[in-house]
């Protein structure tokens, strides 16, 4: 196990050696997986990534928040997606699924959570309880495509991950920013309301399980 710039055994902390003493060692005795290396070149590593057969959908996400410090509300008045899942076959599906992934990462930040309770006893199994985001709710979302193509055949790629996995984070960062002179951090992904309301300051946080 590699913890704190030290590796050893796993269950055995005590006797262990650090980063810098097997980075010297290797230095000084060379032979990396090439067998050849000497020197700095036993500790220098150089690869290149390009996708191979195949690939990931890629994304950046722009979010455009406003906070209300009354109500804690928070209104998402722009929100702009520039997605690369290599050539578009079909853009209508290609568009559903973008807005279906940022629409699943706003719920998730604030909106949807599962709660228990001390029998583990599931607390929102209804629409009523659980909350989950409408169309009133979500933003035109603007999104704008990048081709990359790709000399392989059939190179399929995801979509909706460019959407979803991008989305909670982007919202989160915004929020972060919005009320940033209040020297707000976030460091948690449910911010429904009252949450908003505790991290600005407006009313006080309560304990959590």
């Amino acid at each position: 196990m590699v913890e704190d710039g030290r590796i050893h055994v796993a269950g055995t902390p005590s006797i262990a050696v650090t980063l810098a003493d097997v980075a010297d060692a290797a230095r000084k005795v060379g032979g990396d997986i090439r067998g050849a290396a000497k020197g700095d070149e036993a500790i220098r590593v150089s690869e290149l990534f390009d996708g191979g057969a195949g690939g990931w959908s890629g994304a950046t996400h722009v979010c455009f928040v406003e906070i209300d410090l009354e109500t804690g509300l928070v209104k998402i008045p722009r929100y702009v997606v520039v997605e690369d899942c290599g050539e578009i076959i079909n853009p209508a599906v290609v568009d559903g699924q973008i807005r279906g992934g940022v629409a699943q990462g706003i719920g998730a930040v604030l909106y949807e959570k599962s709660t228990y309770d001390d029998q583990g006893q599931f607390q929102a199994g209804t629409f009523m309880d659980y909350l989950i985001p409408t169309a009133m709710e979500i933003p035109d979302i603007e999104i704008h495509h990048v081709e990359t193509p790709s000399e392989v055949f059939a190179n399929y790629r995801g979509v909706g991950e460019g959407g979803a996995i991008g989305a909670p984070a982007a919202l989160c960062n915004a929020i972060e920013d919005a009320l940033a002179d209040l020297g707000v951090r976030i460091t948690e992904q449910h911010l429904p309301p009252a949450r908003i309301l505790e991290l600005a300051g407006v009313i006080p946080t309560l304990a959590r399980r």
